[in-house]
């Protein structure tokens, strides 16, 4: 019961800690992108690939920092033998493919199926993100178009 408990604390710190590093994450991406539109104006076909690739490519990062907390966690915890194998189990579980629970000692299996569930809420965060980051930015609402960014489409007049 002792380990059970340490590994729910130790599950619920990481799950704290990832959650305020997605929530400054997210909100350095929306400043960027705000920042981009207002000040940085491109062509707007040019901006329609650049925004989005420019999120996607800092959610990468978002999620990367995530993982390896959770390795450099691992490691310095001495479950794995090496950075590598803590990076490849904290990627295989944060990304939900599953083999992370084999790869852990068995007292702290509990700590990388938790990290998968951390990983499918935070991904699908980052997801629902980027929709509504895409929705705002490419919207056809002409009536809220300088709200919403320089590269919204314009609505076409009906015929």
């Amino acid at each position: 019961m002792h380990n059970l408990a340490a590994q729910l604390l130790l599950s619920t710190a990481l799950v704290s800690a990832t959650v305020v590093m997605h929530l400054i994450g997210l909100g350095v991406l929306r400043r960027l992108v705000r920042l981009h539109l207002e000040r940085f104006l491109l062509f707007v076909h040019l901006d329609r690939v650049i925004v989005p690739m420019g999120v996607v490519l800092g959610l990468f990062v978002v999620h990367g920092a995530e993982i390896w907390l959770y390795a450099l966690t691992y490691r310095a915890m001495g479950l794995t033998d090496s950075l590598e194998e803590a990076l490849f189990i904290s990627t295989s579980s944060y990304s939900t493919i599953g083999e992370a629970a084999g790869l852990l000692p068995a007292n702290w299996r509990l700590v990388g199926v938790l990290e998968g569930v951390n990983g499918m809420l935070l991904i699908g965060w980052s997801t629902a993100f980027l929709f509504q980051l895409l929705d705002h930015i490419m919207s056809d609402d002409e009536e809220v178009q300088a709200q919403k960014g320089a590269i919204a489409r314009r609505r076409r007049a009906k015929k």
